[in-house]
């Protein structure tokens, strides 16, 4: 072996060991810096467990939910049913000539909107030909009436040549009493012709039949009508009513002798504030539609201005319609929201403690229920919410003032 391999190896020999020494020191050192991160976080923790604040051992203060309740009594409750509808004139009529010439005359109201009092002059029409007519119907019956005074005469004096001269019984035509019965049916006649004329003249004027508003007219000064021509469409102004629906439910909860007759209030807002009129349910239309179960009544609304009350509300309004029911007795009105879904409400005892109490409903209104049977009268009944209610759980209350609720 040449020296020069011998060289060689004694060089990689030195280098492995001085390679084999620098790593036992450098894990040396690691396992002696994790041996003191140890012992200073035992001292740390030793020292926070020695020196950090203490806990307050005390129990926490016991907290009582508190409640609202109010206070039931049995009465007996008067039920409203409320329904709504429209409202409609009770009349309404189409005016149209009765008699043909020329518009001589129209009201200024004789337009849409305008009102008239009854037998009151809407427009006028030539009766310059109707007046003639008039006088040769009068002039006729004068007539008449002269032939028949005339006849008469002459079958006295018949009857006396007939007594001087005659024998036996005279016949009728003798003392003349078919001429006599004919002069008294020409005054039948002329007299008809001159009721007839009469009323031809009265008809020249169209006339309000009621107090009523026109809703359309078709006819102005100057024009030429004939008989059966439209002049205009008119209907009632002081009598108005609504056609309004009832369920079949609600119809359970009207008056045994039935629903004719029942007060009714109306109301619709106008410009922001409420208006109220007085009604009376005046019929009712006896029929049930099968889609909705629902059967239409009609209620009128009285002309009367009171206290409180204005005039008549216009044809097509929106109203709103409380109609009185029947009363129910011994019943308690609790809340609507007191109420919960399996028809049990939370009430308070005594003692202040929490009980789930199940009840019978006998009406559901818009903003209560009456409860026919479950709660006693004087009863607490809990109207705030109770997260997780347990029957027995102790309660602090707040009394509330009574429930009002006048709207089913």
């Amino acid at each position: 072996m040449s020296e020069e391999t011998i060289h060689a190896k004694s060089e990689s020999e030195s280098k492995a060991n001085r390679d084999a020494k620098e790593g036992k020191w450098v894990h040396g050192s690691k396992i002696a810096a994790i041996i003191v991160v140890l012992i200073l976080g035992i001292l740390i923790m030793k020292y926070l467990k020695d020196n950090g604040p203490e806990a307050n051992k005390e129990a926490p203060p016991r907290v009582i939910p508190v409640v609202k309740v109010v206070e039931v009594r049995v009465a007996t409750e008067q039920l409203t049913i409320e329904t709504q509808g429209r409202v409609e004139p009770v009349r309404r009529t189409q005016a149209a000539s009765e008699v043909m010439g020329r518009v001589v005359m129209v009201s200024p109201k004789f337009k849409a909107g305008g009102e008239f009092a009854r037998n009151e002059i809407m427009l006028e029409i030539d009766s310059a030909d109707y007046v003639a007519a008039l006088a040769t119907a009068q002039s006729s019956l004068a007539d008449a009436r002269l032939l028949l005074a005339q006849e008469q005469a002459r079958a006295q004096q018949a009857l006396r040549d007939w007594e001087k001269l005659g024998r036996g019984k005279p016949s009728d035509l003798v003392i003349r009493k078919p001429q006599i019965e004919s002069a008294k049916a020409r005054i039948v006649a002329a007299e008809a012709s001159v009721q007839k004329a009469t009323r031809d003249l009265d008809r020249t004027k169209l006339r309000a039949p009621y107090h009523c508003r026109v809703e359309a007219t078709y006819t102005d000064l100057g024009s030429y009508i004939i008989t059966g021509t439209k002049l205009a469409d008119l209907y009632s102004a002081d009598a108005f009513e609504a056609r309004v629906p009832l369920t079949l439910e609600e119809l359970g909860y009207m008056e045994e002798d039935g629903v004719i007759g029942a007060p009714v209030i109306v109301r619709a807002l106008l410009g922001g504030s409420e208006r109220i009129w007085q009604g009376t349910i005046v019929r009712s239309e006896g029929i049930v539609d099968r889609q909705t179960m629902t059967m239409y009544v009609v209620v009128g609304i009285e002309p009367k201005l009171e206290a409180g009350q204005y005039r008549l509300p216009a044809q097509g309004l929106f109203v709103r319609a409380s109609v009185e029911g029947r009363k129910m007795d011994r019943v308690i009105k609790v809340p609507r929201s007191a109420l919960r879904s399996d028809n049990t409400v939370l009430t308070i005892t005594a003692e202040n403690k929490l009980e789930i109490v199940p009840v019978k409903l006998a009406r559901t209104l818009h903003h209560s229920v009456l409860v026919s049977e479950g709660l006693k009268d004087g009863a607490k009944v809990i109207v705030s919410p109770v997260d997780t209610p347990v029957p027995g759980m102790q309660l602090a209350l707040q009394v509330d003032e009574g429930v009002e609720d006048k709207t089913p």
